[in-house]
Formats: C-alpha cells, sequence, structure tokens
C-alpha cells in the first residue's frame, strides 16, 4: 500500500474521516509529491487538524462525506468554496430548506458535485433510484458509482438498500429559490417582522434583513438583473433596486453607488459599497427582497445561501 492508502487507511481508524460504505475507493494511484505532503497527518497524535480538514478534502480524487459542526461566522457558500463544490450540493444532500446555518448545527459535508442518499433501512435500490431520477440522477452513474455488492441485500426477490449506508448519486440537485449574499456579513442585527426602530423607538415591520459589515466593504448583487432604482430614498439612505425575473432585491444605506437605472448586472457584480446613509445607527446593509407582481416583502432567508 503507497503513502496515500496509509494515509486514508490512519484517517479511517482514527475517526477523523467517515468513508462511506459505498465508495470503491482507489488509492493505488501515484500521487504527485505536492498532493502527498499536503495529505500528511501533522499532529503528533496521528489526528487530522479540525482546521486543514476542508483543505485535506478538496484535494482528494474519491468522494468523501464527513459529518460537520457548523463554527461561528461560517455560512453554507463559504463551507462549499473551501470544500471545491457548489453550495447545491451540500445544501441538497442536507435537504435545507433554509440555507441559513447556526454555530454548533451538524450537516454532511462532501467534496464532490452531486447528492448524499442516507439509507433509512428497509429500502428498495429501484425506488430510490427512481425517486433521484427526478432530481437529476441517472441510473448508470448510480450504479457504477456504487459498489452494490457490498451495500445491498435480496429480501423477497428485491434487493434493498442496508440501513445506514451512505448512496452517491452523481449530478443529482434539489431546486431551490435562491440569491447569493449580497455582502460578507458579520452578524444579522435586525430581522425580517416587527421590531422596535432604533431611532425611532417605535415598533413597526422591518421589510428584511439589516446585514451588519465593515464599512466600504463591496456589496454585490445576489442576482442576475436590471437597475430599475438606484439613488437616494428617504430613511433607506443610498438605495439600489435591482429586478429579477420574479422579484425585486434592495440594497439599502450604501455609502456609495456604483450602478446606473436601466443598468444590467450579473451575479455577485459590484453594485455599492457599505455605509450608515439614512435612518442608520452604524455601518450595515439594509437587504430586502420583495415579489414584482405585487410588491410584498419576503422573508430573506428563504432565498439566501
Amino acid at each position: 500500500m503507497n503513502k496515500m492508502g496509509w494515509l486514508l487507511f490512519g484517517l479511517v481508524l482514527s475517526g477523523i474521516f467517515t468513508l462511506p460504505q459505498v465508495f470503491s475507493l482507489n488509492v493505488t494511484a501515484p500521487a504527485s509529491a505536492h498532493r502527498e505532503r499536503a495529505l500528511w497527518v501533522t499532529e503528533a497524535d496521528g489526528f487530522l487538524p479540525e482546521s486543514e480538514t476542508k483543505t485535506i478534502l478538496r484535494q482528494l480524487e474519491i468522494p468523501i462525506v464527513k459529518s460537520y459542526t457548523v463554527r461561528r461566522n461560517e455560512w453554507l457558500e463559504k463551507i462549499a468554496q473551501e470544500l471545491g463544490v457548489p453550495a447545491l450540493s451540500i445544501r441538497s444532500t442536507n435537504n435545507l430548506e433554509d440555507p441559513r446555518l447556526r454555530p454548533n448545527q451538524r450537516i454532511l459535508i462532501q467534496n464532490k458535485k452531486g447528492m448524499v442518499h442516507l439509507s433509512r433501512g428497509n429500502e428498495s435500490l429501484e425506488a430510490v433510484v427512481k425517486s433521484y431520477e427526478k432530481l437529476g440522477g441517472t441510473r448508470e452513474k448510480i450504479l457504477a458509482s456504487n459498489p452494490m455488492d457490498e451495500i445491498l441485500t435480496l429480501e423477497n426477490g428485491q434487493w434493498i438498500l442496508k440501513e445506514g449506508i451512505k448512496l452517491w448519486i452523481p449530478d443529482a440537485r434539489r431546486s431551490y429559490p435562491f440569491l447569493a449574499r449580497p455582502v460578507q456579513w458579520l452578524r444579522i442585527s435586525s430581522r425580517f417582522g416587527v421590531r422596535r426602530h432604533p431611532i425611532t423607538r417605535r415598533k413597526r415591520w422591518h421589510e428584511g434583513y439589516d446585514l451588519v459589515a465593515r464599512y466600504g466593504a463591496p456589496v454585490y448583487a445576489s442576482q442576475t438583473g436590471v437597475i430599475s432604482f438606484a439613488g437616494w430614498s428617504g430613511g433607506y439612505g443610498n438605495v439600489v433596486d435591482i429586478r429579477h425575473s420574479q422579484i425585486t432585491t434592495r440594497y439599502g444605506h450604501l455609502s456609495e453607488i456604483l450602478v446606473s437605472d436601466g443598468q444590467r448586472v450579473k451575479k455577485r457584480q459590484i453594485i455599492g459599497r457599505v455605509g450608515s446613509t439614512g435612518l442608520s445607527t452604524g455601518p450595515h446593509l439594509h437587504f430586502e427582497v420583495r415579489r414584482n407582481s405585487d410588491g410584498k416583502s419576503l422573508v430573506p432567508g428563504r432565498y439566501l445561501y
């Protein structure tokens, strides 16, 4: 067994990585010297530091699934970028209707595009495959990507998935309405709903999220669209509205506006900078999502990832 093989074997024994039974591991191919050095366990006791986990996972060619505890100031897109996979893949695997992650939340992370099915037991292979074909998976790839002789039992003429196994589903994904994060915020100081206004001290409906970030931090378009308004608007201060196919996103209290009315912008394009203009107590971005059909404000957390 070469160095890569011994490393993976040691990681399994130490409990740092959980290698899904469904994956057929090919660790005999020679790795480059750079990759071998990157994969060495650096702790004296033989345990891989948690801070290096995502870096190591990203470099592995085999699919790996690991239980992960979310840390403070981590969000779905950040974790996905560090793993080198689409955020939608991790969101789909964990079926996160609400893409917001909370500190100490346990999720499954993966290093490849696709989904993972965790078998509850007494599930027929045929039924599971059909359910994921509706989400973009293909029968051929599912069968080819999993060692069926290790994960199935034959019961009453049907192939049944063993309880607790992880079935790898290449290319599959769920469909969610989502928007990219408009700013890398430190915290959400005020959420959607009734609140006491920090300046007027009156209770009123808060139409969006207040995302605290450093003064001058870039503000990004959450999705491709057309600038429907860019300018000053009362308590919003400097504000930009972007009209998308079914919704409009609003970005308020900007210190600087970098777009103009009628301009078409792309997803994650910089449209302004965080400020404290209008009715504001400090640097933050006021972010709203409104329905185009009637202008009704919607909960941003249902769309952000």
